[in-house]
């Protein structure tokens, strides 16, 4: 059976495409506007999905769609609105409150509709309405062909649930809002999911740090990782103001201000303390309250995995805490965790598939050695065609010899991290090598970057690994440094001696394993800084042609497209394809 799944969130918009529970493809929106996280209804992700399977509208067999009262129904009956309104919030900052902004954020954030989690008849009367809007949107699907939606919290809890592969465990959700709520408690076992308990979206973490970050003056939705970043050089013990949340067992609390109020008192903090005080203060605030209440659940429940969903779980720092907890047995996070996974989630609440292991994040578009080659040749630049054996050498000996090299090799990661596929890989004991990157990608100077390394290595270079390694394949949580990766490996250490690593399985990775096997023959080491092969504020390169632009745009040393090298300029290659300097 051929399902497809949409999301259409304000945020992260996106389409996944399975053949029962085969997951065939997965994208997100983002990749094809080239404008980040970007929400609305996925209209180029729906046509590139078909281009890609190979599919037409008449092989769709079902139809999933997140969220019935997220998004705002006004922006579902209205998509060019949503549109403006997502352009308009990205570029919001505390000093544009313009009236539309205002307009925006309340029907985003504050309209009394967006606080109700409907119940089970409000669901089926929306439904009726929605499916009339949906179709609208898909004029070609057959009309007898069902379409499904679903709540937005169950679809993050189904999909984090289903990819762990675990029979039992403890699912957790948390993000800024959707359909009224902002945080989950499922049990997970076989193929059902049974909700626990939940809290409004009136308590809201995700809400919190939207509102933070924005006054820090970075941007909401998406910038918050930067908060995560500036925690570990400031002090929470600083802050004397009260904590504004209070977990009491069964309940969840706020009782702090709501939008612009909400952000004038945080301004007054920030006029009071530093900003990496304040991030840290809030940072402890979210680890502390989640914890206890994970910690919780698992003693009532004897539940001993857990599996986590939403945007607040982009927060790895969060995340380490958790696989670290004593009652945690293992964790997985959910590797496209915040509304970008919702497409998949959605498919597999409405089928119950039974949950099974994710084996990889490479779902998304594919473009074949001729798609490449003219590519390369219409811009010009210099390039060599090798075999397989011959690229991993070639790599290897470049990040060995200090270049700094991007990789472009067949599909694109699902979500939000780059795991070999669309990456910047460079030497991690280089000196100066992240002021150097971030000059390179005009990225900002605290944020840190994050190594790659082979399974069997882990215990070489990082500390309690175990209860979280599939979630590690996915770099989706924090580790403690050994000594040794402090030493050895500075660049991808952060100031608090974490690091978010990407562990690579020969299994599941197996191109970019050898290449670390290379480069380990190599150097003693298989660490590598891994970064995400795009320039700051841009979405992962996708095609060919962005991954040459992005490349000859920040002085990378090399290009690798598959079986192609590309370098700047004829003066890198020798005669059997050797760098010469």
């Amino acid at each position: 059976m051929i399902i497809l799944g949409i999301s259409e969130d304000f945020f992260d918009a996106g389409v996944t495409i399975c053949n029962d529970d085969q997951i065939l493809f997965m994208s997100n929106e983002e990749r094809y506007t080239r404008r980040k996280n970007e929400g609305g209804f996925p209209y180029l992700s729906l046509e590139n999905a078909l281009k890609q399977t190979g599919l037409t509208w008449k092989d769709i067999e079902g139809v999933c769609v997140s969220g019935f009262v997220t998004p705002f129904p006004f922006f579902r009956l209205f998509p060019n609105l949503q549109k403006k309104a997502f352009l308009s919030r990205r570029e919001k900052n505390q000093n544009s409150e313009t009236y539309w902004n205002n307009i925006t954020e309340w029907a985003v954030s504050y309209n009394p509709i967006s606080y109700i989690n409907p119940s089970d008849g409000m669901k089926k009367n929306l439904s009726i309405v929605l499916r009339k809007i949906i179709r609208k949107r898909l004029p070609f699907l057959p009309a007898n062909i069902p379409i499904h939606f679903i709540e937005h919290h169950e679809a993050h809890a189904w999909g984090s649930y289903f990819c762990s592969g675990y029979n039992e465990a403890l699912i957790v959700t948390a993000d800024g809002m959707g359909d009224g709520l902002s945080l989950t408690i499922s049990k997970g076992k076989e193929n059902t999911v049974t909700r626990l308990w939940k809290s409004s979206a009136k308590s809201s973490f995700g809400l919190f740090f939207e509102n933070l970050t924005e006054v820090l003056g970075f941007v909401p939705c998406r910038d918050e990782g930067k908060l995560t970043g500036l925690s570990a050089h400031g002090d929470a013990n600083k802050i004397e103001d009260e904590n504004p949340f209070s977990w009491n067992e069964d309940f969840l609390s706020y009782k702090g201000p709501y939008g612009k109020k909400l952000r004038e008192w945080l301004l007054h903090l920030l006029n009071k303390y530093s900003r990496e005080d304040l991030c840290a203060w809030s940072q402890n605030i979210l680890e502390q309250t989640i914890c206890s209440l994970i910690r919780y659940w698992l003693n009532k429940t004897g539940l001993k995995k857990v599996a986590v969903a939403g945007g607040v779980f982009a927060n790895v720092l969060l995340n380490q805490r958790i696989h670290e907890l004593q009652e945690v047995e293992e964790l997985f996070v959910y590797p496209n965790m915040g509304d970008g996974g919702l497409s998949l989630g959605a498919i597999c609440s409405q089928y119950q598939f039974y949950p099974k292991s994710l084996p990889h994040a490479f779902w998304g578009d594919y473009f074949s050695n001729e798609d490449i080659k003219t590519a390369i040749v219409k811009l010009g630049l210099p390039f060599k065609e090798l075999d397989s054996q011959q690229i991993f050498s070639f790599i290897a000996e470049c990040i060995y010899h200090k270049k700094i090299i991007a990789r472009f090799y067949d599909k694109m990661e699902w979500g939000p991290r780059a795991l070999g596929n669309r990456s910047i890989l460079c030497d991690s004991t280089m000196r100066n090598i992240t002021e150097k990157l971030n000059a390179m990608l005009r990225r900002s100077d605290f944020m840190p970057f994050a190594p790659a390394l082979l399974d069997e290595d882990t215990e070489q270079f990082l500390v309690g690994y175990e209860k979280a390694m599939h979630a590690g394949e996915f770099m989706t949580c924090c580790f403690r440094s050994t000594p040794k990766m402090k030493e050895q490996h500075e660049a991808v250490v952060h100031i608090d001696g974490t690091t978010r690593a990407q562990i690579v399985k020969k299994e599941n990775n197996p191109t970019f394993y050898e290449i670390l096997k290379h480069y380990k023959n190599l150097s003693g080491t298989s660490v590598v800084l891994n970064t995400s092969f795009n320039m700051h504020e841009s979405p992962i390169v996708r095609t060919p042609e962005e991954a040459l632009q992005t490349f000859k745009e920040s002085g990378l040393d090399y290009l690798f497209l598959n079986n192609f090298v590309v370098a700047q300029s004829q003066d890198n290659f020798n005669e059997n394809g050797k760098h010469t300097k």
